[in-house]
């Protein structure tokens, strides 16, 4: 299955935006309530993956609206 060139740019944008949400949790997380390493869990399993599956979707999108040479 090949990607085009704006569905893969956002779902590079979207595993650079699961990493930045990855590590604002960790910086907000309540000490009561869980632990870092779950936080870091939950992130990497679904809310990166996620992230890029929104990126993905958004990109392709974007490759059928405005073409996908759009982003030359």
């Amino acid at each position: 299955m090949r990607f085009s060139k704006p569905a893969l740019m956002g779902a590079g944008l979207g595993f650079a935006m699961g990493i930045a949400f990855m590590a604002i949790s960790l910086l907000q997380f309540d000490d009561t309530e869980t632990n870092a390493k779950d936080v870091a869990l939950v992130s990497l399993l679904f809310g990166i993956p996620f992230s890029m599956l929104i990126g993905l979707g958004i990109g392709w999108a974007w490759g059928k609206f405005f073409g996908t040479d759009s982003l030359n």
